[in-house]
């Protein structure tokens, strides 16, 4: 069975709850990443969810987005009263503890404790397994901005920080497939899904198309014929068969 960390931030608590009843992966923790500002009720949230079905622990990490925060500046999550503890230690701490090549992390919202993690042990975290991210838009389809999926513009340079690592990635965007956390859970039990081999980057500047995901499926500049750095990764385009 897989050793999977699930890092989460303000969606998918209902995918994430049915992965741990129904126990296809070994989830050896939970970290909470930022997408909200008021980041301890967001934590006290997942912790009060998640044990509602598991004691598995949960782990506090980053609090804001790694440069830009104003984003998230006006969003707030629902204060509920605090039943449980938090497992000891820091979500980016517990990450790198666990970094070999039997681990894969599911990141089902904003990659701020991972790029943290990456930052502070590169080396450690290039063992990773695989990282499953959701986010990113596909084919013109978006959820936040005209090119931007939320969980990848809360935190658009711990996004960046995470596709140039060199880990392997499989990005589950938005498009077809609608409910992305349950899909990136399916992707990771192993279902058959069709893809793409792709270069894939963020864009991180300050204007409209900040927070797009750029999916380069070519390989090099069709005008200058430079190869695109970096490593290929796999971009699940529909859920189903696979190719």
């Amino acid at each position: 069975m897989k050793k999977v960390i699930v890092d989460i931030a303000s969606f998918g608590q209902t995918a994430l709850k049915k992965a741990l009843k129904e126990n296809k992966l070994n989830i050896v923790g939970v970290t909470v990443s930022p997408d909200v500002q008021n980041y301890e009720d967001l934590a006290v949230f997942n912790l009060e969810d998640i044990r509602t079905v598991s004691d598995v622990p949960v782990y506090t990490g980053a609090q804001r987005p790694l440069l830009n925060a104003e984003y998230v500046a006006d969003k707030k999550c629902v204060k509920i009263e605090k039943m449980h503890e938090f497992a000891d230690g820091h979500a980016v701490n517990f990450i790198i503890e666990n970094a070999d090549e039997e681990l894969e992390i599911i990141c089902l919202g904003t990659l701020s404790n991972v790029a943290l993690a990456i930052l502070k042990d590169e080396e450690k975290m290039k063992k990773v397994g695989r990282i499953f991210v959701a986010g990113g838009s596909l084919l013109g389809y978006q959820s936040t901005t005209e090119t931007a999926y939320h969980n990848i513009l809360a935190d658009v340079e711990a996004a960046d920080t995470v596709f140039k690592s060199g880990i392997p990635i499989t990005l589950v965007p938005y498009g077809e497939i609608d409910d992305l956390p349950s899909a990136v859970f399916a992707v990771a039990c192993g279902c058959d899904y069709s893809s793409w081999d792709a270069f894939v980057t963020i864009d991180t500047s300050i204007g409209m198309t900040r927070g797009q995901t750029v999916i380069d499926t070519v390989g090099y500049n069709l005008i200058t014929m430079e190869k695109t750095p970096g490593i290929r990764q796999t971009v699940v385009t529909k859920l189903g068969k696979g190719e």
